[in-house]
């Protein structure tokens, strides 16, 4: 019996940590009273019934909705998304791997009889996690390298870098000689929003003082422990001298700790199967955003390297037809950023992406190249046909606009691969095209 209990522990049942408190909306009800509800009740979501399905609006939806500076009484249904379910039995691995490979944030509990009686959140099954269980010697020094920070001084308007909180972890740490004065976090901007706060006021105030820190030595479980203590769901890093080095996130720390779960294997069989199941689908999720340019979904430069690299073995090992490469560039997207926003410019880069990929065939590769640049693998192309496909892109993309109306060009390099040149050297020259394109008056195509 008191092994079953400490696995209770460990691993609750989702139906234990859940919010049984419902807040439920009408589909027609405007955007705005659906976050004053939210803020009055003290809770991140409400809930639609429409269609005879239930569809979650949650404070996440609230911000993107806000930043891209959109009207309040737009109908929330319209904002809303079906909710994914789970029993209330089921235990919290279970939910967290279901929310991560369905890149889902919550989850509508149901009884046994599949009525709905509660909403669990990742945060929510982040902090039911005991950190007793999780790493006691890795040091929050040996992994803040990988996390970046947002620090603006206490003057800046909050309206200008309110684009920085998305999730429910996400701060903005306000700093006096790169020292933490004051921390803002998407659930304050949050209550701004529904309180119906002015945005356009600096950040000195409406930050929160003083400002939890932890040193670069506190190793995870310290740290951990603390975030579950105070209730908050991050931690401002800072080095011996007091200065902010990074941020660190409870949704972070887990996510390093899932190795030490292996541990527990020897002390509670009974989990293996869950805990492997867990382990593995991390693996793979890392795998993949190793692969993968965030915004676009596209693949990165990475796999432009390992497919290019493939692509040179098949043409110099069967001594076939060569490949083709197309390096594309946004006119003046400095222009988009500066007229329309971050965020317009960002959609133009998504919206860039899938028109490109609609154009290409199954076997060739579309790639984020970094910034406004993509690139194109050709496999199986000779110059003529690559000059042709680009021709085709660029005339396509400069007749049909984008979001918000946006007219877009774009200049596009492209070449054959050489014989026995290196991928490197064939970078080089679609490289140069490229810039011959720009130079040459921009909205066209040149090959090397």
């Amino acid at each position: 019996m008191a092994e079953e209990g400490l696995n209770f522990a460990l691993f609750p049942s989702v139906g234990e940590i859940a919010q049984r408190q419902l807040c439920w909306v009408k589909p027609e009800a405007p955007i705005s009273e659906a976050a004053r509800l939210m803020h009055e009740r003290g809770v991140s979501s409400v809930l639609i019934q429409r269609a005879g399905q239930v569809h979650v609006f949650t404070v996440e939806d609230l911000l993107h909705f806000t930043a891209a500076g959109r009207d309040g009484d737009v109908r929330v249904e319209g904002a809303s998304h079906p909710v994914l379910r789970i029993g209330e039995d089921e235990r919290v691995l279970a939910a967290l791997e279901m929310l991560e490979s369905r890149h889902e944030r919550y989850l509508g509990v149901e009884d046994g009889a599949g009525e709905l009686v509660g909403v669990v959140t990742y945060t929510d099954i982040l902090a039911s996690i005991d950190p007793s269980v999780l790493v006691e010697r890795k040091t929050i020094g040996e992994l803040i390298a990988r996390n970046a920070v947002y620090t603006f001084t206490a003057d800046w308007i909050l309206e200008d870098v309110l684009c920085h909180l998305h999730r429910l972890e996400d701060a903005i740490i306000v700093v006096e000689a790169r020292r933490p004065i004051g921390i803002l976090t998407t659930k304050d901007l949050f209550r701004l929003v529904a309180a119906g706060s002015p945005l356009d006021v600096p950040l000195g105030s409406v930050m929160t003082t003083p400002v939890a820190a932890t040193q670069l030595a506190a190793t995870i479980n310290e740290v951990l422990v603390l975030l579950k203590a105070r209730q908050i769901k991050r931690a401002v890093v800072v080095d011996e001298a007091g200065e902010v080095v990074g941020v660190v996130t409870q949704s972070q720390l887990v996510g390093f700790a899932y190795g030490s779960w292996v541990n527990l294997i020897k002390y509670h069989a009974s989990e293996l199967r869950e805990l492997v199941g867990i382990l593995e689908s991390k693996a793979r999720a890392y795998e993949q955003e190793a692969r993968t340019d965030p915004l676009t979904g596209l693949a990165n430069r990475r796999q432009l390297q390992e497919q290019g690299g493939q692509e040179i073995e098949r043409v110099r090992r069967y001594a076939t037809s060569s490949f083709s490469m197309a390096l594309i560039d946004i006119d003046f997207f400095k222009r988009i950023n500066d007229t329309y926003g971050h965020l317009v410019g960002d959609r133009v880069l998504q919206e860039l992406g899938e028109r490109v990929s609609s154009l290409v065939r199954k076997t060739d590769l579309v790639v984020r190249w970094g910034g406004e640049e993509f690139a194109v693998l050709l496999p199986h192309t000779d110059a003529h046909a690559a000059a042709e496909f680009a021709e085709r892109l660029c005339q396509h993309v400069a007749a049909t606009p984008f979001h918000a109306n946006i007219a877009v060009t774009i200049s596009i390099g492209v070449s054959v691969y050489r014989g026995e040149e290196s991928l490197q050297a064939l970078f080089e020259r679609v490289d140069s095209a490229l810039y011959e394109a720009k130079r040459a008056g921009r909205n066209r195509v040149a090959s090397a």
